[in-house]
């Protein structure tokens, strides 16, 4: 046994990736959930969700507020959301309030409410909102314009 040493620090390590509960297609909860670790929910939860790490399914569904450290949506929220990191797939849908301050949304993912942002500063970033070639040209016109007008705004010498 002398490979045991290696597969108990592989296991710990992976145990960072690991759900630690699930929550089946088949099962339906009315209540509110508290958990530490991972979970996945496919299935369908009427109550409010806190906790550290949450996967909702493309199946799952949930009628009531999440307030989790990371939120992975595919399924459908009726309710508020008030995460650290929020990632929504493509499938997923979410109508309320978002509050986060890392948010990532796929194409063809539905957000319907109010979304607000933590972080201090927001930007926008090349080939996000509108495309890169579009991006470019807006960032050679700003240049431009300030190279042809450096004075522009202050008053010329002898034009008292």
């Amino acid at each position: 046994m002398f490979f045991r040493k290696d597969a108990d620090t592989a296991l710990n390590d992976r145990s960072k990736d690991v759900v630690t509960s699930i929550i089946g297609m088949e099962m339906q909860m009315v209540g509110d959930i508290s958990f530490k670790g991972k979970l996945r929910l496919d299935g369908k939860v009427e109550g409010n969700i806190q906790g550290d790490y949450l996967i909702l399914g493309d199946n799952g569904i949930i009628i009531g507020d999440i307030m989790v450290n990371t939120f992975v949506c595919a399924g459908r929220v009726q309710g508020n959301v008030n995460v650290k990191t929020l990632q929504v797939i493509k499938s997923g849908t979410i109508n309320g309030k978002v509050e986060t301050a890392d948010l990532a949304v796929e194409s063809g993912a539905a957000l319907n409410g109010e979304i607000k942002s933590r972080a201090k500063e927001l930007r926008l970033l090349p080939g996000t909102a509108i495309p890169q070639e579009e991006w470019d040209a807006r960032v050679q016109e700003a240049a431009a314009s300030k190279i042809t007008h450096p004075a522009k705004g202050r008053q010329q010498p002898g034009s008292n």
